[in-house]
């Protein structure tokens, strides 16, 4: 599917929104990127978190390790893993705020659309910031990483939020900010629209002038 640009009309005939978290709902990257700083620094590791962004924990430790040129065994990645969970965590509880426009969007497309949410985040990570911004049971489906064995762009997430919710594919539309969630969208047959390209508050400023084309 093609990206659209205009929000208004990506919005017509929908009935499912589905969100991405870190960098479309909130700005968690550079609490992401200082945890695995943070967690790799005392083995002299350099973090390039633009490489790894969007990956699963797991994965994006291991890619790490891969660049830096060293070799840990599955139980010590797992470890550093974690730990880098532990301490994002901790920062989110501290100061984590929704990107502009973001919760103006949410409130008002939250009585007029279903949901949902499909991210490579931990669930435990996940859930702590939605709870920190209020957001808690907005999503339904929320998938994360925890319920994927593929991670984007394999369009795993976005196919089991269609199933989950019985929407068709033309009737949803996907929200995202990484060229793996974009992939994925396109892969399982979704309209996305990309918050990199302007800010949700930029495109709607009068929600109810959209209101006819619902």
């Amino acid at each position: 599917m093609k990206p659209l640009a205009n929000l208004a009309y990506a919005l017509h005939g929908k009935r499912l929104l589905i969100f991405d978290f870190d960098g479309t709902v909130a700005d968690t990257s550079p609490l992401h990127a200082a945890a695995f700083s943070q967690v790799l620094a005392p083995l002299g590791i350099a973090v390039d978190y633009p490489s790894i962004a969007g990956m699963k924990t797991f994965d994006a430790m291991h890619k790490c390790l891969v660049q830096a040129g060293r070799s840990l065994p599955h139980d010590e990645v797992t470890a550093l893993a974690a730990a880098k969970q532990e301490c994002v965590r901790k920062m989110i509880g501290q100061a984590l705020l929704p990107l502009p426009g973001v919760d103006d969007f949410l409130r008002w497309a939250k009585p007029h659309y279903q949901l949902a949410m499909v991210t490579s985040g931990s669930r435990g990570t996940v859930g702590l910031a939605l709870e920190k911004l209020g957001y808690t049971d907005w999503f339904s489906p929320l998938i994360c990483a925890d319920d994927l064995t593929r991670a984007k762009p394999d369009p795993e997430g976005f196919v089991k939020a269609l199933q989950l919710t019985g929407v068709p594919a033309d009737e949803a539309l996907v929200f995202e900010d990484s060229e793996a969630g974009l992939a994925a969208a396109s892969a399982a047959g979704l309209s996305y629209f990309d918050v990199r390209s302007s800010l949700i508050s930029d495109l709607i400023s009068d929600y109810d002038a959209i209101e006819h084309i619902r």
